[in-house]
């Protein structure tokens, strides 16, 4: 089967490696940005460089995002200057952009190392999916709880209806941060839990999670395969703070999540 774009994204890599082989190893990465602007004008390829553009939920302002270079109106490039394989962030951040800008190809390219790497990040829309399993609290779930689980629900299912799938999680966080004020739900951030050791306090940490009407910890995360990590940290601080139950909402690679977690 044909790679999307595969005509334009080889000339694509034939400018990017020209660039690298002119200007050698060892420059920034703005440095790169500039000589591969050039390229393209000589080559009349159609491009814009820099391009930001607002996230919007319920027409507030969540997060701007700053294109590297958009060429041929299709295909975004991300260019990073690194001496390592591209990691985890990297590919988040371009998702994110071409979720944003709707636009089905993006290209990661790295000038830190002595040969200039790339790495093709096709993206499509995924179809609205969602799993749920409260399995683990429906038996400590009050009346008050459940209310407040209603509208966190609610306001996650109407988040996923609106933005689907395909931002990072912080992303993520701000969209819901937006819709709880909107819903004037109570909620938390960097909330202090104690640490204790043989009944000691030894330090505060700050919970990276919201704590929801100061009863419910909710973890939001994206694009994750599995949350056995985030299920047994809002189990440790659920335990630190006296608390009964949790929430797990995962914007996943393809579905939504939303997982009950008991202390």
């Amino acid at each position: 089967m044909a790679l999307i774009y595969q005509d334009l994204t080889q000339i694509l890599i034939g400018c990017i490696y020209d660039v690298h082989n002119k200007l050698g190893t060892g420059y920034d990465e703005e440095a790169y940005h500039q000589g591969l602007l050039r390229r393209f004008k000589q080559e009349n390829i159609p491009f814009v460089s820099k391009e930001r553009k607002w996230l919007l939920h319920r027409n507030m302002q969540i997060r701007c995002l700053e294109l590297d270079i958009l060429a041929y109106n299709k295909i975004i490039l991300s260019l990073k200057n690194i001496q390592s394989d591209f990691l985890q962030p990297h590919k988040v951040q371009i998702i994110s952009e071409l979720k944003l800008w709707q636009k089905n190809l993006g290209l990661l390219v790295n000038f830190g190392l002595p040969r200039v790497n790339y790495k093709r990040v096709p993206f499509s829309e995924k179809k609205k999916n969602i799993f749920e399993d409260y399995d683990y609290i429906k038996k400590q779930i009050s009346e008050s709880d459940r209310q407040i689980l209603k509208v966190i629900r609610e306001a996650i299912l109407f988040i996923f209806k609106c933005h689907g799938l395909g931002y990072g999680k912080s992303i993520y966080k701000k969209i819901v941060a937006a819709e709880f004020n909107f819903q004037r739900l109570n909620f938390k951030t960097d909330v202090p839990i104690p640490v204790k050791y043989d009944q000691e306090i030894i330090r505060h940490c700050e919970m990276r999670y919201l704590l929801v009407e100061d009863r419910i910890i909710l973890g939001i995360t994206a694009l994750r395969k599995e949350l056995n990590y985030e299920i047994v940290t809002i189990q440790t601080y659920l335990k630190a703070l006296g608390l009964s139950i949790g929430l797990v909402v995962n914007f996943g690679r393809t579905h939504l999540e939303l997982i009950g977690v008991r202390a």
